[in-house]
């Protein structure tokens, strides 16, 4: 009788450790889950929560599809999972801002890594980005600014590094290519126009000239017809 308690409680003893070491196993997945998730982001802790910046998909493309991509937790690692429906985030290139973007959540019950929340956006140009998120997570007031640079996140790059068979212009490359043919055709038409107006005050001074000869060989005609 004492054996058969002893296994019982020899199995009750196992099966703890066993759910112990399978709920250890999952937390340390979910975090390095969720670094790495985080690739080359930015880490910041703001309050009570830690948040995660960088692009969705790195290395990041000019005129290729991404996004902002933002990893919410607290300071010990769990993911924040709630939809931050007052947090925004404005999209800067130099002097040019977007709207403030919401950010969706990325995963759900089956699928993703809880806390990833995204703002869908197509970089048109190569350099440096600053993701400015705006608005409150729970009772926290975020105000904070990530740039993309080498300690960062990846600033875009031209998509010739992985065009195939042929590296055809961006869409970027041929905004300027038509914006300097639009420039140089207006100094063509503005150079026309010029030859145009210097070319009818010439024709106009000839007429004149020819309409002053004319009159003064009447004048002359009529001095000498007099009796």
């Amino acid at each position: 009788m004492q054996a058969g308690i002893r296994d019982i409680g020899g199995i009750d003893t196992a099966r703890s450790i066993g759910a112990a070491g399978v709920a250890l196993v999952l937390a340390v997945s979910l975090i390095l889950g969720f670094t790495a998730a985080a690739g080359a982001h930015e880490r910041r802790q703001v309050g009570p929560y830690v948040m995660r910046v960088g692009w969705a998909d790195e290395p990041t493309y000019a005129g290729v599809k991404n996004g902002v991509q933002v990893l919410l937790s607290d300071a010990s690692g769990k993911p924040f999972t709630d939809i931050p429906e007052n947090l925004k985030v404005v999209v800067e290139y130099g002097s040019e801002k977007t709207a403030p973007l919401p950010l969706v959540a990325a995963f759900g019950r089956r699928f993703g890594q809880p806390g990833d929340f995204r703002a869908a956006i197509i970089p048109t140009r190569p350099g440096n980005y600053t993701f400015h998120f705006v608005g409150m997570l729970k009772a926290q007031r975020i105000d904070q600014s990530f740039t993309s640079s080498d300690t960062t996140f990846d600033p875009v790059q031209e998509a010739t590094a992985i065009e195939f068979p042929a590296k055809d212009p961006s869409a970027g490359q041929l905004a300027e290519k038509v914006d300097r043919l639009g420039a140089r055709l207006e100094d063509e038409g503005a150079a026309a126009n010029r030859a145009q107006m210097v070319g009818g005050a010439g024709l106009l001074a000839g007429v004149l000239g020819i309409a002053v000869g004319v009159g003064a060989g009447r004048r002359r005609t009529g001095v000498s017809g007099r009796p």
